[in-house]
Order: structure tokens, then sequence, then C-alpha cells
């Protein structure tokens, strides 16, 4: 098949491993990239060989790009996301893709009728350890799912508020309410909400929570804490920092079934999945812990191939905005619940 032609929007630090990706791929070729600072787009553009600008309709306008990467500071990447499905783009876009279901919405609905592909780039997905998970659950190796214990322990620096983990570029939108839309509910704990509702097909159907600023000098959340309740009647919980001494095994959840668990790792680390099960299913023994082997997985590769293959074959994104929208919808429970002191519960609103 020929290679997708991509263009980047936004040369930040999430841009480099997916541009990277991109530039590696069999599937893929990098084409031109953007950023409203001209300086940051020469510098990646320079360092993968290909033309630059600083004006996003020229990149739009481009007849040799056929799909878009976005990674943008969150409240742009709604309306830069519509340009690009306006320009007959498809689109891979960062997470939270928009910052009200409304806009998510809209989005989804563009694509549609463009008959273009929508993908969000939640790559934890693909990580070896989820991948085994969800075949494990899938098979019914852990019974009824009943219980989601999930962790977002994280020490930032203090620096990651004005320049983000890589540091590539300097603006202080990360903790402004109006433009990030959330704290490390929204940054961080998001990518475990996907990949739970990837590898179990469970529902959120209400949310308990508190959020605070505690330790940074910024507008959205750096605690969070929420219970939440799911569609099989499973019950869940979050315990989420950013700003945590002592951290060790960080971004990670558990899952509970009535005939076992499983303890998914740091998806950014090089953990492995174990697993511990009630009575003996297929070769894993009953009654003790197994870690099981973990292959290497290239997550950025797999994910940018995914949504290429899924252009190539002009089918529906497979991480499309229906799945940012359900991740979204549950964020934003959370904040409504702590803003209102009350759960919030989807389905006494449907």
């Amino acid at each position: 098949m020929t290679r997708v032609n991509f263009g980047i929007i936004g040369c930040g630090g999430a841009a480099v491993p997916v541009g990277e990706a991109i530039s590696t791929s069999p599937l893929a070729s990098l084409a031109i990239v953007h950023d409203v600072d001209l300086s940051l787009a020469r510098d990646f553009g320079e360092s993968h060989r290909v033309p630059f600008t600083d004006d996003v309709e020229a990149l739009l306008g481009d007849l040799g790009v056929r799909a878009v990467y976005i990674g943008v500071p969150h409240d742009q990447l709604a309306l830069l996301t519509r340009q690009a499905l306006e320009a007959g783009k498809h689109v891979l876009v960062e997470k939270p893709m928009a910052l009200t279901l409304a806009d998510a919405d809209a989005l989804i609905a563009l694509a549609e009728a463009r008959r273009l592909a929508l993908g969000v780039f939640y790559e934890m997905r693909y990580a070896a350890p989820f991948v085994q998970a969800r075949e494990l659950i899938r098979a019914d190796a852990l019974g009824r799912i009943i219980g989601v214990r999930i962790q977002t322990l994280i020490d930032k620096p203090e620096s990651y508020w004005r320049s983000g983990v890589s540091g590539r570029s300097v603006s202080p939108w990360r903790g402004q309410k109006a433009r990030a839309g959330g704290g490390v509910v929204l940054m961080n704990t998001s990518h475990q909400f996907d990949a739970i509702a990837h590898l179990t097909g469970l529902e959120v159907v209400s949310v308990s929570a508190e959020v605070g600023t505690l330790v940074a000098p910024v507008e959205v959340e750096d605690m969070g804490a929420a219970t939440l309740r799911y569609d099989n009647g499973a019950i869940g919980s979050l315990f989420a920092g950013a700003h945590l001494p002592g951290v060790e095994d960080g971004e990670r959840f558990d899952i509970y079934g009535t005939n076992g668990q499983l303890r998914l790792p740091n998806p950014y680390g090089d953990g492995s999945l174990r697993i511990f099960l009630r009575r003996e299913w297929q070769d894993l023994p009953a009654g003790v812990w197994r870690t099981l082997p973990t292959p290497v997985a290239p997550v950025y590769t797999r994910a940018v191939e995914d949504f290429a293959r899924a252009v190539q074959e002009g089918r529906p994104a497979p991480i499309g905005g229906r799945d940012a929208r359900r991740v979204l919808a549950i964020v934003l429970g959370i904040y409504q619940s702590a803003l209102e002191r009350r759960t919030i519960n989807w389905e006494a609103q449907k």
C-alpha cells in the first residue's frame, strides 16, 4: 500500500515520539510540520529533513498531505481538528480532543459526514501488558469484573507547568483552567480511563469525587480522588496526585474479577503483567501470583500504524472520537461532582 503522508501541527514535546514513529514506519511518511513558534517548527523540520511552516493554512492546503497529527495546547485541539477535517484531512489528535462534550460531538459528526478517520492518541492501549490483559479478560480468565483500582502517582517538577516534561517550549497553559481544562486527572488519568474501557468493555455510570490544588501554584487540580460505578455493578477507585514524594510504581491500575486479579504495570516503564487466579485456567495455575513474559512494544509506532491502516483501508480510526468523548465525560463528571459535592449519575440523565 501507498504510505500515508502526514503533516504535524504542533512541534512540542508530545510530537517528538510521534514524529519518530511516522518517519520510521513503512506505512507512513512525514511531509511537513507546523508550529506557531517558527523556531520550534524549524528545529523539528530540520531534524526530520522535511519542510516547516508557521502558517497552518499552508500545511492544510498541501495536497500531498493526507493526514495530520495535532499536538497543541488543549484549548486549540478542537479548533484545529475541525479546520483539518474541513480541509479534507484525516486527523490523529492528542487527547482530550476537546474540552466540552458539545465540541466532541461536533467533531465526531463532522468526521463521519466527511468520511474521514478521526483518531485520538491514547497510546497506552498498545503497551504489551495491556494487550495481554485484554486477551485474558475477553477470554473470561478473571470471571465477572467486580472492581478496578486506579492510581496516578507522579512527582512532577514544578517546571512541568511551564514547559511540560520535555521542556521543548515554554508556556503556562498547562496550569490555566481555561486552556488546559484540568490537571492531573485530565492530563494523566484520562489515559487509564481509556485503557480500562478498552480492556473490560465496561462503562462508567456514576462518579463521586474530590479534587484540589494543594501543591502547585496553578488553577487546575494536582490532587484528586474518586469512586466510580460501572454498568455491570463493578466499583472503581481512583487516587491521583501530581506532586507525591517517593513515588515508585506510578501510573498503574488493578482489575479484580470473581476468579482472579490482574496488576497492570506502569506502561511507560519496563514492568510486566501479573495475575492471580482462584482456579486453574489453561496453563496458568491457581493460588499463586504469576508474572507473564512481556515482549517489547513500540507503543507510538503501533498507534501510528494502526491509524495509518485505517486511513489506507477507508475505515474508522481504531481509537476514535467516541472513545475520547467517553473519557472526557468521566473526567468532566469528576470535576462536576467535586464542584457540586454530589454524585454524578449518567443513568439518571438518560
